[in-house]
């Protein structure tokens, strides 16, 4: 199972991700998490890994929790 973090104006995603299959996690605990949630990056480094973390960053600005879901398992 996919363990992802979650940005603190995202919870209201926490709940319809765990419906998707996903283990959610706040932010604080990205260490332990495989990916990272955000609502908005420079389009520059989309799609990059998070520097200080290493982890899979997904921009989920103007997306759908099944897009969001539909990244995250190309990740996996």
């Amino acid at each position: 199972m996919l363990t992802i973090a979650l940005e603190d104006d995202l919870k209201r995603l926490r709940d319809d991700l765990v419906k998707e299959g996903f283990k959610v996690v706040d932010k604080t605990m990205v260490e332990h998490a495989d990916a990272l949630i955000i609502s908005g990056m420079e389009k520059n480094i989309m799609d990059m890994q998070d520097i200080r973390t290493q982890k899979k960053v997904i921009d989920a600005s103007g997306k759908s929790v099944r897009e969001i879901a539909d990244e995250l398992r190309e990740f996996m």
